[in-house]
């Protein structure tokens, strides 16, 4: 197994270098001159698709290697071959993906002069820097074979660079606007416990003990400010006892619990065993209008328009772009269960290293 390393920077600040190591199998080699693809009369080289493809096909192996072993299963599954919902390969989706990820890059550092972007020198020598140790960390059968030049891994993050780049300036006259009612959050307290797979005597007794905390819980000197976690694990250790902040959007807080706090003042506890879909709960609300977690709520749905704001402008520059693949070359760039390239985190790491983080 040949060992193929990836040294990159951080796309948005170009500053800190962190190190993955990859081990790739497969056979053919691949002429990374070759143009793949055009954007706007801009040549895109295969080099450079073939750098964004396998990272990305790594990370998602890495991944997915990740998740089997926390499971006990084994990471030999077949990932990029299996089918989606639209009848293509999850592989042939992936990499069409990465290829249009691409193309709007190039979009970006096209616009570089209009938005203002500009790459300082201090950045520039670090992507100089990150290219030359990819290579240098590489075996040159694993570079032939994948037809990535150091040329084309300086372009990939120079033009991830521009990307990241333009986010500010390309929203900057776009209003954003998060309503009251879209961030306003509650926070409860609930004690819960499941009757999944029980009996109907099974979850009477199960509807007792939530019913004896909640007479504890009423009982107490301060209900609003009761301890529910210490008490109902001192009743019974499968309790499962959370803070939950919720809005109007959202999705995962069971129902029942929503419509019984929805009456309920700042401190109350509601007066009864809450019958949910999976068992039984007992239900305060903590804070009708939770200051801090609507502020937090406000701040994500913020990020969360913006990004949509950025994604959809950018959309409208690919939708008007003149855009050529080049089918002959393109289609060497494969993504199929029969040619691997696995991540692994490296034994040790530099301070300056860890400091980093991983892009695409």
């Amino acid at each position: 197994m040949k060992t193929f390393r990836i040294k990159t920077v951080c796309a948005a600040l170009c500053a800190a270098v962190c190190t993955a190591a990859l081990a790739g199998c497969g056979s053919g080699t691949l002429d990374g001159t070759e143009t793949a693809a055009v954007v706007d009369g801009e040549e895109i080289p295969a080099g450079v698709l073939s750098f964004a493809v396998r990272y990305q096909q790594a990370q998602t192996e890495y991944y997915y290697s990740y998740m089997y072993s926390m499971y006990g299963s084994s990471a030999d599954a077949a990932i990029w071959d299996n089918e989606t919902e639209d009848g293509e390969t999850f592989g042939e989706q992936t990499r069409q993906n990465v290829l249009e990820e691409t193309e709007k890059k190039y979009l970006a550092r096209a616009k570089a002069d209009e938005y203002g972007l500009v790459i300082t020198d201090e950045e520039a020598a670090s992507m100089d820097e990150a290219a030359q140790a990819f290579i240098e960390a590489n075996d040159s059968e694993i570079l032939e074979k994948i037809g990535v030049s150091q040329e084309d891994v300086r372009e990939y993050l120079e033009i991830s660079t521009y990307y990241d780049k333009a986010f500010e300036p390309v929203i900057a006259d776009v209003e954003i606007e998060v309503t009251d009612e879209e961030a306003a959050q509650s926070t409860l307290t609930y004690a819960f416990l499941s009757t999944s797979d029980l009996e109907d005597d099974a979850k009477q007794e199960v509807h007792d003990k939530v019913e004896s905390l909640l007479e504890e819980i009423q009982a107490s000197e301060d209900p609003a400010a009761a301890d529910i976690e210490t008490m109902a694990e001192e009743m019974d250790e499968s309790f499962i006892t959370t803070s939950f902040s919720y809005g109007e959007d959202d999705t995962t807080l069971d129902d029942a619990v929503k419509e019984a706090a929805s009456g309920l003042e700042d401190g109350q506890v509601y007066d009864q065993v809450v019958e949910g879909e999976a068992g039984y709960f007992v239900v305060r609300l903590d804070k009708k209008l939770d200051e801090e977690a609507t502020a937090s709520k406000e701040e994500s749905l913020k990020q969360q328009k913006q990004q949509e704001a950025f994604d959809e402008i950018v959309q409208g520059w690919y939708d008007e772009a003149d855009l050529e693949v080049k089918n002959g070359v393109w289609k060497k760039i494969r993504l199929t269960d029969q040619e691997s390239y696995q991540m692994a985190v490296p034994e040790t790491e530099t301070s300056e290293e860890s400091s980093g983080e991983e892009q695409e």
